[in-house]
């Protein structure tokens, strides 16, 4: 019915080589204690200790720190959208 964890990690790594982001390493990590919303996706960030919140998020992922539910390319859609628009306001404060 949905992604189950290798699916939604090829999700992913797809997205990365597939829209030319070199800065974006997919990897799998450990448990993120979110299980009853499982599975999620957390984003790291260099600069940050920790998965960071982003834009987009909803207000209980934004204070989990974590993305719920991604369960469908959609949902997996969105949470790619996310970390692009991250590294767009990045690059652009950078400049």
């Amino acid at each position: 019915m949905g992604l189950e964890p290798l699916s939604t990690f090829a999700a992913f790594y797809s997205r990365a080589k597939d829209g030319g982001a070199p800065s974006v390493r997919v990897e799998e990590g450990p448990c993120v204690g979110s299980c009853k919303n499982a599975p999620c996706v957390a984003i790291e960030h260099d600069d940050f200790i920790g998965n960071v919140s982003l834009e987009g998020m909803t207000e209980s992922e934004f204070s989990d720190r974590v993305f719920h539910n991604i369960i469908s390319e959609e949902d997996a859609d969105r949470v790619w959208s996310c970390v692009e628009n991250a590294i767009q306001v990045m690059a652009e404060e950078e400049e």
